[in-house]
């Protein structure tokens, strides 16, 4: 739910730098499924070492809340720094060649490769912690799947529809924000509880196959 409004506003900040709707669109999304991905990666590399899933859950909620306060910040320097290295063009934001259409990609994935990494850690720590046996993986991920689809649905719902314009950018983000360290305290709280994970080194041995067919 948080992840997409943060992603609909972004959209809308980006495009004021980028100037067209359809750049930053884009540009954001390329960056925010590139980010999703390293992160998601990333995490089920290190999933089978975790022994409280949920305690580092709830750390990643808040660093990812953190992480998006952060962002506004560095759209603005990315602005400044645009403007510092195309100012003798002439051109305004959206105008230009390669050169301008490469600056606005690099620094959209600079600027949310941290928040979106973590974005897409959630997922495998959460399914760390809900698979327990090899018949589980395909009903709790995909039961975390679906749960997470319909949060993101209605996050994009009531982002586009109601927060951005009743409340404006940078309160939208606030919500979204608070919606990550809610999460961060109820998971904190279920982890002093959160039974430890049994070893996931048979689990992970059925479900996934050898490097070489996986690389196939």
């Amino acid at each position: 739910f948080a992840a997409l409004i943060y992603q609909t506003a972004w959209t809308r900040q980006f495009a004021f730098v980028f100037g067209t709707s359809e750049l930053a669109v884009a540009t954001v999304l390329a960056a925010y499924m590139g980010g999703l991905a390293a992160g998601a990666h990333f995490a089920a590399r290190l999933a089978p070492r975790i022994q409280r899933p949920v305690r580092v859950y709830a750390s990643v909620e808040l660093g990812i809340a953190a992480a998006a306060l952060l962002v506004p910040l560095f759209i603005d320097l990315a602005t400044r720094l645009h403007a510092h290295l195309f100012s003798s063009t002439g051109l305004l934001a959206g105008e230009g060649g390669l050169a301008t259409m490469l600056f606005y990609l690099v620094s959209s994935f600079v600027i949310l490769l941290v928040p979106t990494a973590l974005m897409g850690a959630t997922l495998p720590l959460l399914a760390r912690h809900a698979v327990r046996t090899n018949e589980e993986i395909g009903t709790r991920i995909g039961s975390l799947y679906a749960i997470n689809t319909v949060g993101a649905v209605a996050g994009t719902l009531l982002s586009g529809f109601v927060l951005l314009p009743e409340i404006g950018l940078r309160q939208t983000v606030f919500v979204a924000v608070a919606g990550n360290a809610l999460v961060f305290v109820l998971a904190a709280f279920l982890a002093t509880s959160a039974p430890l994970p049994r070893s996931f080194t048979e689990v992970a041995s059925r479900a996934f196959p050898s490097d070489r067919r996986r690389w196939i």
